[in-house]
């Protein structure tokens, strides 16, 4: 069986992956070989060894065993095999879901509300929109996303803080009930201590794109742009700095969370109309 080998965690979510179960298991001790763990995860020494050098992930099930055999917390592996089986997912999007997962802190702007607090209705008409698929294809693509939502419901979620776009609050996505409940949803999820959400009004020019910020627990940070079929995640540091200010000028421009609050409930309250 081949040894263990060095892998660049972001190179890829297989790698990374891999890094993570590799990593689990020497910090158990010498007796956890690979061998080891095969037996107590019903797989083989071989299957770990492809694991852990990132050339052939688990699926969902192996990935929880590995979770529970490894003692890492639920969903470290089994969000990692979401993400890469979910094919909307766009190359430029990997490294930033992997690394979203891992986050303490999200500061975001978007111009369309972001999958971390999507409805499945929302998520649905978002999907059609952009033709990503047959009407299977999105249901299940739609599962997929809203199953990446979990990170929030953790017992240390990260903090986020978002400010949206007005626009998407009356853009008709999915119709009139589709958008009452997505903006009900997103008044439920504000009033969680972590949530804190913003909306910049339509007053001002329109922006292009979206842009995340992520913070994590050793200090490091990361940035993710997108707009129409495109994106970029770095971590460099001038970049980062550079998407801190276009962030910290749109949250200056955007609402207090007080009346967000109220604008947000009289666009729900238009839907009835």
């Amino acid at each position: 069986m081949p040894g263990p080998q060095d892998l660049e965690p972001g190179e890829s979510i297989e790698q990374y992956l891999g890094n993570v179960v590799r990593e689990a298991r020497l910090a158990l001790g010498r007796d956890w070989t690979q061998a080891y763990v095969a037996g107590k995860t019903f797989s083989s020494g071989t299957r770990i060894s492809e694991i852990e050098r990132g050339e052939d992930p688990p699926d969902r099930e192996l990935a929880r065993r590995l979770e529970i055999v490894l003692r890492l917390p639920p969903g470290t592996l089994v969000n990692l095999v979401k993400i890469l089986t979910e094919r909307t997912v766009r190359d430029y999007a990997k490294t930033y879901l992997r690394r979203q997962l891992e986050a303490t802190a999200i500061h975001e702007f978007s111009i369309v509300v972001p999958g971390l607090l999507q409805t499945a209705r929302y998520a649905r008409a978002a999907m059609q929109a952009g033709l990503a698929g047959t009407p299977a294809q999105i249901d299940d693509y739609a599962r997929r996303r809203l199953d990446r939502q979990a990170v929030l419901d953790r017992p240390d979620p990260p903090w986020m803080m978002l400010v949206l776009d007005e626009a998407c609050l009356r853009r008709d996505m999915g119709g009139a009930q589709a958008m009452r409940e997505q903006i009900e949803h997103l008044l439920a999820m504000g009033e969680r201590p972590q949530v804190n959400i913003q909306v910049l009004p339509m007053k001002g020019a329109p922006v292009a794109g979206s842009v995340s910020l992520l913070t994590f627990a050793k200090g490091q940070r990361g940035a993710y742009t997108e707009g129409f079929n495109t994106g970029n995640y770095t971590e460099d540091p001038a970049e980062v700095m550079h998407f801190q200010r276009v962030y910290d000028l749109l949250q200056q421009a955007a609402l207090g969370v007080r009346a967000s609050r109220e604008l947000m409930r009289d666009i729900a309250k238009e839907q009835d109309d």
